[in-house]
């Protein structure tokens, strides 16, 4: 038995495409990664500067491998970065060409522009990466809340509900109020002792003081979406999703907390970085692998390569300019010196931001992920999963939304069918799919038994 958080990254290692990607993001990551440990090893020595190139073409070339499958995958030009009905070889020999374009460009970029090239990936990867986590948190906790799926709300489970409720808000003002007034004046005592535990403690928060107020400015935003939502699903059972939602982000909110609290002198990214950044990955790896299954299972359906892509994309541009602020931030290093402009001269201040931004993301990404997810994507998972299985509801057992979109006990559900073919014929009834056309454990599309012409690159083996 799987785990439930993580059972979908299996795809990446039964579709060779997807492997293929993984196996580019953990080189090129890794690479660029230990390239960034090895100049903060040798700052100011003369190999730095080698090394500094080294770690532009590496970091910078899987950047671009995935930003250009994100863009040709995106406007649906394919055929130019994959050959779906062709032999194994072609693809690969597309990949492969693909690889050195980007190394090459990479190499062009770093001599023609050299720190802008730098700029634009902490602009668009890294922030993007970010608010990619805050979906991905947000999306967590709302399904988590749907395992049972309450669809009809009641006493029990809106008080139970609202307590959760309470105790989200409770968390986001007592760390608001810890990082912005408790902590800098020493009440109670309260800074000495945070101090004697995180020895910068006080100091890191003066110096992000300004955009923590702005942090707590969004997480106060968000504490009225997700009270007036609330305060509008009272009477149902999208309640719950609420609730944990709020508890969710407010347990999230107070990590990043720690984390602007904890940093010291040594900059670098530490263990917990690497291991929370590769949780969030493997995450998304495995919501984008159950989303290419379940898109798969559906008649006429095929699995894409856009979703793995902008999320390697995303995650190598994070790891990327990460290590980039890492060394930045050591004074004697001569990435620091790209980077000598107003704020970003004070390498303490250049560092703590990585966590401060997180933490302003984080609940702007979370509120406009559930006003979505609330508003239909939650009644819509709700009927798709009923209308699978066949199942009716009661209209008093269920929500007035869920109720209006399914048929009631004694009544069936309304055949889907195909535009076009005759009835009785083959493909004339969509609503009832092959049950073996595609599984996780032993499918037909993923092993090594598989229709003509479905993704046939992965039939050749040479």
């Amino acid at each position: 038995m799987g785990i439930p958080l993580f059972d979908g990254i299996g795809v990446f290692f039964r579709k060779r495409r997807y492997l293929a990607y993984l196996i580019v993001f953990v080189a090129t990551t890794f690479l660029a990664l230990f390239m960034g440990w090895l100049m903060n090893t040798f700052a100011g020595d003369p190999i730095e500067d080698m090394l500094v190139l080294l770690f532009a073409y590496i970091g910078s070339a899987g950047t671009i491998y995935f930003a250009f499958g994100s863009l040709l995958t995106g406007i649906g030009a394919d055929r130019l970065w994959i050959t779906r009905r062709g032999r194994g070889r072609t693809t690969e020999l597309k990949g492969l060409s693909w690889m050195v374009v980007s190394f090459a460009i990479s190499v062009f970029l770093s001599i023609l522009t050299g720190p802008l090239t730098m700029l634009f990936f902490a602009m668009f990867c890294w922030v993007g990466w970010i608010a990619f986590q805050g979906y991905l948190s947000t999306r967590t906790s709302l399904r988590i809340a749907t395992i049972a799926e309450p669809k009809k709300g009641g006493f029990l489970l809106g008080t139970g509900s609202f307590i959760l409720l309470l105790i989200g808000l409770v968390l986001i003002g007592a760390e608001a109020l810890l990082a912005l007034y408790l902590i800098p004046n020493d009440v109670l005592g309260l800074g000495t002792m945070i101090n004697s535990i995180f020895s910068n403690a006080t100091l890191n928060i003066m110096t992000q003081f300004n955009f923590l107020v702005i942090a707590y400015a969004a997480m106060g935003l968000f504490a009225l979406v997700m009270l007036f939502s609330f305060i509008r699903n009272a009477g149902k059972g999208a309640a719950l999703n609420i609730a944990l939602l709020t508890n969710f982000i407010a347990i999230y909110a107070g990590y990043f907390l720690v984390n602007v609290l904890r940093r010291n002198d040594s900059f670098s990214m530490t263990p917990v970085d690497i291991g929370m950044s590769l949780f969030f990955l493997a995450y998304a790896l495995s919501g984008i692998g159950r989303t290419a299954t379940e898109a798969a299972e559906k008649p006429g359906g095929r699995t894409g390569d856009f979703g793995p892509l902008i999320t390697f994309f995303l995650a190598s541009g994070y790891f990327f300019v990460d290590s980039i602020i890492a060394v930045a931030s050591n004074p004697s290093s001569q990435i620091w010196s790209w980077f000598q402009a107003g704020i970003l001269a004070d390498p303490r201040f250049f560092f703590l931001f990585r966590d401060v931004a997180k933490l302003i993301a984080f609940p702007l990404a979370a509120i406009f992920t559930a006003l979505y997810y609330l508003r239909s994507e939650r009644t819509e998972r709700i009927v798709e999963r009923a209308r699978e299985d066949g199942e009716t509801f009661d209209p008093d057992e269920v929500d007035k939304d869920i109720a209006d979109r399914t048929p009631d006990p004694g009544e069936t559900w309304a055949s889907e069918t195909a535009e076009g073919v005759k009835e009785g014929k083959p493909g004339h009834d969509l609503s009832a799919p092959d049950p073996d056309r595609m599984s996780v454990g032993d499918s037909r599309r993923l092993g090594k038994a598989k229709r003509f012409g479905d993704d046939d690159e992965d039939d050749a083996s040479n």
